[in-house]
């Protein structure tokens, strides 16, 4: 086998293909600029991101719903059928992701056809473009952890012109496609701002429940919140739009919730994930129940930071 090879990372819709598109080899896609990186499944670094995934059956735990991809992190050793062996962490390509997660950076996605063994055996087909749109740890039935991306389909991306991305180049300005990514988020953002959310933070005056800094936003004292979910929305965690699930954050802890860096005890403690330190009591209002099983089921997301909490 020769060796592999690689080109310039790049983010965007390839320049020689379009959306819906079949290539017979990786080399086909490799020779379109589809997928920089020849016989590997992702291409990517830790400090630059991910710019493709060619998906062809390596772990069992990943799912396909067409607009969104539960994708399985590399790394665990995966046995014949799929199933990682030993722990995974986040490093490497998969600490990359995390630059695509928090930069709005898209992946092109390819998805093996026929897979037998693991392998494609029917070609591959070019799906469009993703965003990571949230990712979490879980232990496996085998007791192995795991780290899993929610990639969502993107179609607010505007025409890309191609760049080779420098980690000591000086800041450039915001490309249309970043301008479009941020508009993506922004419009997920606002779908997920319900009815429910919207009374959560007017109980709260929008003032965040974990830190009580209110964000002043004009010269009238208008305040600035995020309705925060602690079960998450969405595959595959599946949690509801109600008002015991919900919290009133300011975006500082809505991130850090999100990503597993703060943390909810039983008794109603924030923690903070990696010192395993108490922050503070939870601000709860009488009329805000807060469903213990929601607050269990965000800490079971991030099993690689839960000790003894």
């Amino acid at each position: 086998m020769s060796p592999s090879k690689s080109k310039p990372i790049y983010f965007g819709p390839p320049p020689n293909a379009v959306e819906g598109a079949w290539f017979r080899t990786h080399s086909e896609l490799y020779a379109a600029d589809v997928h920089r990186f020849s016989r590997q499944g992702i291409s990517g670094t830790a400090h630059q991101g991910v710019d493709s995934i060619v998906a062809s059956g390596g772990y069992a735990a990943d799912e396909d719903h067409g607009d969104v991809i539960i994708y399985t992190a590399q790394g665990g050793e995966p046995d014949k059928g799929g199933h990682i062996t030993a722990d995974q962490e986040l490093t490497g390509v998969n600490e990359g992701m995390l630059v695509n997660y928090r930069e709005g950076l898209p992946i092109r996605y390819v998805r093996g056809l026929g897979i037998k063994r693991r392998k494609a055996t029917k070609g591959y087909r070019y799906r469009g473009l993703y965003l990571v749109e949230d990712y979490w740890s879980v232990r496996t039935d085998r007791g192995f952890l795991m780290w899993q991306f929610r990639l969502a389909k993107s179609s607010a991306v505007e025409p890309w012109e191609s760049t080779e991305r420098d980690d000591t180049a000086e800041i450039r300005p915001v490309t249309p496609l970043e301008k479009a990514a941020a508009k993506y988020v922004s419009v997920q953002r606002r779908v997920r701002n319900t009815a429910e959310a919207r009374a959560v933070k007017n109980l709260y005056g929008n003032l965040c429940q974990m830190c009580s800094i209110p964000l002043v936003v004009d010269a009238e004292g208008g305040r600035y919140s995020e309705g925060a979910h602690i079960h998450a929305l969405g595959r595959p965690h599946n949690g509801q739009d109600v008002s015991s699930n919900i919290l009133c954050l300011c975006p500082n802890c809505h991130v850090l919730f999100d990503s597993g860096m703060r943390l909810i005890t039983d008794d109603l403690k924030v923690v903070d994930a990696f010192s395993q330190k108490v922050l503070g009591d939870l601000h709860v209002l009488p009329g805000h129940d807060i469903d213990p099983a929601c607050v269990q089921q965000h800490r079971s997301r991030w099993a690689a930071r839960v000790q003894e909490i």
